[in-house]
């Protein structure tokens, strides 16, 4: 009698599920529902950011991986489009506080560009680098930062350097843009807008970085292959069409040279970009060079995170080993002001010394 009562005792303690592991009355969701779930949750989040990953593949450099990415969201995106759901996505995405049809690179960090009424007497295509105009309160200079990544660091610490009495600092860096794809983004355009519109005193370029692919039109055809003869001097006619086109109506450009990267196997396409910018610098009048790269560089000329003044050693770049910090963009846009100085006749009482 004691054996019976103990093993119906036995038995109904004993789990449902003996080994699961889940405390009793609980059940588990089998493997194959457990796919299906993620493999829906990975749909549903692919029909959400169908745009935004279009946008992030189109900005990609030509190739299998952009071609395949861009042929399985062209029906998605058009689907979305024609049954109204992007319209649905776009009003959430709003109220999330994002702008899903915002500019190219991010318009967060873009400033407006202001109107300025164009001059009696305009100076254009000067045969010489003349000097930059001395600035009023009430006529600041206005000095217009265009580019990648790199120049959106530095517009933003251009603010710490120039004084705002003096100096109207208009940002126009946008993230993973360059002259090679001006089917992504036309900086061309761009910057005739610019000039048209704003008419920069002084502009400063950091362009380049993204560059490391074909070169082609802005409606996507090859001009020249990355790797190739053809592409060194159809890359430089490009930098030299930019340059000019921000001297056109009589502006003077600092082109900020690429600083080198902590990843050495990029050195050859940095020194490349380089020597295409300083090239251009040298012909064009008003147009000069400044050079990052032996600025920031260790002595052996290789890659160091920290700058000597030869007093201080500050850490001036970023962890990824190409952008730079906040010190770091500060002391390059400092160095950049005393350089439009020393070439410009810039007034130094624009610029904290």
């Amino acid at each position: 009698m004691t054996t019976d009562t103990q093993e119906r005792t036995t038995t109904r303690e004993r789990p449902e599920n003996p080994g699961d592991g889940l405390p009793p009355g609980r059940r588990g969701m089998p493997a194959g529902r457990v796919l299906v779930v993620l493999l829906l949750g990975l749909l549903l989040w692919g029909l959400l950011y169908a745009p935004e990953l279009k946008r992030s593949s189109e900005a990609q450099p030509d190739g299998l991986r952009r071609t395949v990415s861009l042929a399985a969201l062209d029906p998605v995106v058009w689907v979305e489009d024609r049954v109204g759901l992007t319209r649905l996505i776009d009003n959430a995405t709003q109220a999330l506080g994002r702008q899903p049809n915002e500019a190219v690179g991010g318009g967060d960090d873009v400033d407006p560009l202001p109107s300025v009424p164009a001059p009696a007497h305009p100076v254009r295509h000067p045969q010489r680098d003349t000097k930059i105009r001395v600035p009023t309160a009430a006529k600041p200079l206005r000095v217009v930062v265009v580019g990648d990544s790199l120049a959106q660091g530095i517009g933003s610490f251009a603010e710490r350097v120039f004084k705002p009495s003096l100096v109207d600092v208009i940002k126009q860096g946008r993230i993973s843009t360059g002259l090679a794809r001006p089917d992504y983004f036309n900086w061309p355009a761009q910057m005739r807008t610019i000039v048209d519109r704003s008419r920069p005193d002084l502009t400063i370029v950091m362009l380049g970085e993204n560059d490391a692919q074909s070169l082609v039109t802005p409606a996507g055809q090859l001009v020249a292959q990355i790797g190739t003869g053809d592409f060194p001097p159809a890359y430089e006619q490009r930098v030299r069409a930019f340059a000019s086109l921000a001297t056109s109506e009589g502006g003077h450009v600092i082109w900020v040279g690429l600083p080198d990267a902590r990843d050495s196997v990029r050195w050859d396409f940095i020194e490349r970009q380089n020597g295409a910018f300083q090239s251009v610098a040298d012909e064009l009048p008003n147009v000069s060079f400044f050079d990052t790269w032996n600025t920031f560089a260790a002595r052996d000329g290789g890659y160091s995170a920290y700058y000597h003044d030869g007093k201080h050693l500050t850490l001036v770049r970023a962890d990824d080993g190409v952008h730079f910090n906040a010190d770091g963009y500060t002391i390059l846009m400092g160095l950049v002001a005393q350089f439009a100085t020393d070439q410009f006749r810039l007034d130094p009482k624009t610029y904290e010394g």
